[in-house]
């Protein structure tokens, strides 16, 4: 249910990764990013956390890349992601988002993340309760975002990235705790170095070229 290799874009990847190592590798940022003050305080991230604490390698699998400058993964998992929680935590009053460092070498920075919802794959199919099919696959929600990030130091110095997220609902016919899926395309652009003034930052892929990955994930997962 994964992009094959050769479906990633120009310049990426394919590098070994597994579900186990995926969940580690999220649970230190993860943390750290629920203790961090935010505001708007209502915008505080939840699904990636809830999500990773029910990850394993018997309900999901993971397909990660990297390229010169950025870093790609596909994920599919057996189960239900909250996809409404990341549509009002990233939409709304908050599309923008300040977040302070609390530890580390990096504390009293500011992060903000600036989120712009993109306008998803178009599916044939549509249907009552659904936004398309794929295959076997019905399609019932999905949620496509940019984030464009600045990191700013006490001293004044700031760093740029740019990323993407994107999430799908699906079903497949059968009972209802064997039938969910979530699927998952995130690609995340490498931090500019901190620099004074203002550095200029690269994105990894435009906004269309990642949508059209997306649609690739979709149409992967519903050959299952």
């Amino acid at each position: 249910m994964l992009l094959a290799p050769t479906a990633l874009p120009a310049g990426f990847t394919a590098v070994a990764a597994t579900v186990a190592e995926l969940v580690a590798a999220n649970a230190g940022p993860l943390a750290a990013a629920s203790r961090a003050p935010i505001a708007p305080l209502e915008c505080r991230p939840t699904a990636d956390a809830d999500l990773n604490k029910r990850l394993d390698d018997d309900n999901a699998a993971v397909l990660a890349a990297r390229s010169s400058a950025a870093a790609l993964s596909n994920l599919v998992f057996a189960g239900t992601r909250d996809i409404d929680a990341d549509v009002r935590e990233r939409t709304g009053a908050c599309a923008t988002t300040r977040t302070t460092i609390v530890g580390g070498a990096r504390a009293g920075a500011v992060v903000t993340a600036e989120h712009r919802r993109l306008a998803p794959p178009i599916l044939n199919g549509v249907a009552p309760g659904r936004l398309g099919r794929l295959g076997r696959l019905a399609i019932a929600q999905m949620f496509v975002v940019r984030t464009d990030t600045t990191t700013t130091l006490p001293d004044g110095a700031t760093s740029r990235a740019v990323s993407f997220a994107a999430y799908a609902a699906a079903r497949t016919p059968g009972p209802a705790a064997t039938g969910d899926y979530t699927i998952a395309v995130t690609v995340a652009g490498d931090s500019t170095p901190f620099a004074t003034p203002f550095p200029e930052v690269a994105e990894p892929m435009s906004d269309q070229e990642f949508v059209e990955l997306f649609s690739k994930a979709l149409a992967a997962a519903a050959q299952r």
